[in-house]
Parts: structure tokens; sequence; C-alpha cells
């Protein structure tokens, strides 16, 4: 976000899909100003009375509903099998087949409805079921300025999409990868099983117009570090020489 607004990229509408209590757009809203609108969304409703509160002091939406890619309803539960102890906590919720029923919305549908002013900058994190909103959205997306999800690297039980399919998605709709952050390796055995992913809008491009280097002692540092790295990998090499 910080980036983006270093840039100049214009954002009006900050979209918070897992919203829990609201905390991101807040720190966007301090970040841009109190111009910038939040639309925050859950499907739990222990976070209403937080939800609430923002809209009452700075204005803005908040839905309490779950999302994905038809309007109906959907099964959404705890699921605690991957975590010690069994105890996942309020974060944890998610689509599950032995969950009880609620109400599940499209992002175009919801902003059909309450018409809140474009462009959009989305963040994610709804436990595997990114690719399934994204497929809900695609009205939406041509609207979008970028997108902050987080994402899963590799098929799990719970995973409606990982990381292939929604870069595959989301490159065919005019996006390319922006930045990844927030890596996950499982505790077990280091595996990285789960990545923070930002899109951005082709429509919305600057990387290409900034220089590489914002002075010459940049590029001269970077010269001298090459090398020291070169002379390192090359006393390396006759180490691993030697012992072979």
């Amino acid at each position: 976000m910080a980036m983006l607004k270093e840039h100049g990229i214009p954002i009006n509408t900050i979209i918070d899909i897992g919203c829990a209590d609201g905390t991101f757009g807040l720190e966007c809203m301090n970040l841009y100003g109190r111009d910038i609108g939040v639309f925050n969304i859950d499907a739990q409703p222990i976070y209403e009375p937080s939800l609430r509160r923002i809209q009452q002091n700075v204005g803005g939406h908040y839905k309490i509903t779950a999302v994905s890619s038809f309007d109906g309803q959907i099964r959404f539960g705890a699921d605690d099998k991957d975590l010690p102890g069994g105890d996942r906590g309020l974060y944890g919720a998610r689509i599950s087949d032995q969950g009880e029923l609620i109400d599940c919305r499209t992002i175009d549908s919801l902003l059909r409805e309450y018409q809140v002013p474009e462009p959009y900058f989305f963040k994610m994190d709804i436990e595997g079921a990114e690719f399934s909103v994204l497929q809900g959205a695609v009205d939406t997306l041509d609207k979008t300025v970028g997108m902050t999800l987080e994402v899963d690297v590799f098929y799990g039980p719970a995973s409606r999409g990982n990381f292939l399919d929604i870069y595959s998605f989301l490159a065919a709709r005019n996006f390319s990868l922006l930045d990844i952050t927030n890596l996950g390796y499982r505790p077990s055995d280091h595996v990285l099983y789960q990545v923070h992913a930002s899109f951005l809008n082709k429509k919305y491009e600057f990387r290409h117009a900034a220089n590489f280097f914002s002075d010459g002692g940049q590029e001269g540092r970077m010269g001298e570090e090459m090398r020291q790295r070169r002379d390192a990998i090359l006393a390396r090499n006759e180490h691993l020489l030697r012992y072979l």
C-alpha cells in the first residue's frame, strides 16, 4: 500500500475480505487519509461490534457474510485438524463440509448493491477460499488497482486453489505479480506452505518508468557487493574441491 501511495496510484475504496476486527482498513486510512473509503467483510458475527464502531466513527461500510463464487448459502465452520491442541480460535473459521449454513455473496453482487467508489484495492485472508472469491469478482477486477491475498502454495485438504491457480487467473485478466511477503513455513518440516501475494492491474503499472538505481553511488556499492560475493563463492569452491 505504501508503495502505491508513493507512486501516486489512486485508490478510492479498500475492500477487506476476512477483515476480522477491521484493523487493515484503519491502517490504510491512517496511511492514505480519511478520504479513502473502507468496505469491511467478514463471515463471523463476533466481529460486528468492531466493524459497526469503525463505521460509526470513520464511515464506510461493513457486511457480515461469507464471500465466494456464487450468491446463496455455504457451509462455514471451524476446521481445527491442522492445529496443535485442536483450538483454531476466532481467526480460523473456514468453508467446511460440516459447518453451519450461512449466507454467501459474490463481490460483484455486493458492489452492485453498495455502489462504493472505484478504483478498489482488495485484501483477502480467508483460509484458502481466495480463488473462489476471485471467480465471483470478474466484473469488478477491471475497476481494481491491485490486491494482496493470503495464498496457499500447494493443495491441501481445505484449499480451493493455490498460488499458480490464482496467478494464472489474474494474469489472464491483466494483472501482474507485484510482491511476495510473509512467507509461511510449516513448523514440522520447514516446507513453504503459504505466502502473501500482491498483484497490480497493468493499467496502473509504474515499475517500468523508474530507474533501477536512485543514484550513481548505489550502482557502485552494488558492483562492489557482487565482486565480494564472487570472491566468497570462489573461496567456497576451493574449499569444496579440496574436500571432495
